[in-house]
Formats: structure tokens, sequence, C-alpha cells
């Protein structure tokens, strides 16, 4: 491959890598957006209510229980934070051995830099899930122990 091609296809690489990350904090911040609206709205709706029974009433309600299944929506178990903190584990750690990969290839040191940044964050995602699943089995085998004696 001849300096020319090679240099192009450096500053193609990167203008990818820069997009992609320009996309990536756009996300984010459209998703934090958003979850700040819902949790918005949630508490001016709660605040609506002047007793308890009012609310009691509400929740008896279809609107109410529709309300009641949004929020049990975003409320998830153990295990499907486990298995998230899995996901972006890995996506992290195999993007982040890419991206130092492609840094030492061309020697782009921010390449490398955030590679090693990206696979360092996803192995503490990943040491993360890992610690979270063995005090969720021991808590679970507690709770079951603690049943039987009943």
């Amino acid at each position: 491959m001849d300096p020319m091609t090679q240099g192009q296809l450096k500053e193609w690489f990167v203008l990818l890598a820069m997009f992609s990350l320009f996309g990536w904090v756009a996300y984010l911040g459209a998703s934090m957006v958003r979850r700040k609206q819902r949790s918005d709205m949630q508490k001016a709706l709660l605040e609506k209510f002047s007793s308890a029974h009012d609310f009691a009433e509400f929740m008896q309600s279809p609107a109410g229980q529709k309300y009641v299944l949004n929020f049990t929506d975003e409320v998830t178990g153990p295990i499907n934070s486990i298995t998230n903190a899995i996901k972006v584990g890995i996506v992290l750690l195999f993007a982040g051995a890419a991206l130092v990969a492609s840094g030492q290839r061309h020697n782009i040191w921010l390449l490398d830099t955030m590679g090693m940044f990206s696979t360092c964050v996803g192995a503490g995602f990943l040491i993360s899930a890992a610690i979270s699943y063995l005090l969720y089995r021991r808590m679970k085998s507690a709770e079951i122990r603690s049943a039987g004696k009943d």
C-alpha cells in the first residue's frame, strides 16, 4: 500500500471514530434529558394528590394501573441490571481492544488512549456485574434459608 493511501485511510478512520463518539454522546444526552422529563412529569403528577385517599382512588382506576405499569417497567429486577452491565461491559471491552489495536497499528495515540480507557471501563462493568451476581445469589440463598425456618 502506498503512503498516500495509508494516510487517507488513517484520516477516514479517525473521522469515523469521531463521528461515532459524537453520536454516542448525543444518544446519552438525549436519554438523560428524556429520563429527567419523565421523572419531572411523574413528580408533578404525584404532587397533584392532596391526600392518600385521592391517590388510592387514582390507583384503582385504569389510568392509575397504567401509571404503575410504567413505573415497574423502569424499575427492573437485579438480574436485568446484572445482564445489562454484562452487555455494556462486553461491548466496551471489545470496542476498547479494537481502538487499542488500530491506534497502535496507525500510531495514533488518541485512539490508543481511548481504547485503553474503554477497555478498563468495560472490565470494570464486568467485575461489577460479577460481584453483584455473587451478592444477589448470597442474599437469595439467605432468604431461602430464613423462609425455611418459618
